[in-house]
């Protein structure tokens, strides 16, 4: 199996925080289109998209346009998911093969892992994975600890009041 060409996707990428981005204008410019056009496309997902994936993956961003007095200009920041959920749903021959060479990785991963091949950065990312959901889990038990210690003496002070005043009293015999 041929494996997907990565040099169609070096046009779009950048690095912005630490993360792998593209923008609607980097969009607009490899598949010819308007800008305003790509903006377009990109609102009409948002209004159709879940509300936490729009957050997570299209960053609405604006710079200065000198040309129209320094008005700000929109534009947005795709993630890779916000890239692929945009350009699905293009039709040109520029879209046809992302989508071709996103296919074509997905099967070769697939193959893969039918194979029981899991690469030593597949297993490095499941470690990391479980990993990271342990973390979570520690430091949510260490957040409840900490606030089982301070409600603690508090919780066990009320008790203490209500064990006394229920206790029966015997009557002392003479």
């Amino acid at each position: 199996m041929q494996l997907a060409n990565p040099e169609i996707f070096k046009q779009f990428v950048q690095i912005k925080d630490h993360q792998t981005v593209t923008t609607s204008e980097i969009v607009a410019k490899v598949f010819g289109k308007r800008h305003a056009n790509v903006l377009r496309d990109i609102k009409s997902l948002l209004d159709n998209c879940d509300e936490e994936f729009a957050k997570l993956n299209f960053e609405v961003c604006f710079k200065i346009n000198e040309l129209q007095n320094g008005k700000p200009t929109p534009y947005y920041n795709l993630t890779k998911n916000g890239f692929l959920l945009l350009v699905m749903g293009y039709k040109t021959k520029k879209a046809m093969e992302i989508k071709i060479s996103y296919i074509k990785a997905f099967d070769y991963m697939a193959e893969q892992m039918a194979k029981g091949n899991a690469s030593l950065l597949e297993q490095y990312y499941q470690a990391l994975g479980e990993h990271n959901a342990e973390k979570q889990f520690a430091s949510l038990c260490g957040k409840a600890l900490n606030e089982w210690k301070g409600k603690k003496p508090l919780l066990e002070a009320t008790l203490k009041i209500f064990e006394d005043k229920m206790q029966i009293e015997l009557p002392l015999l003479n």
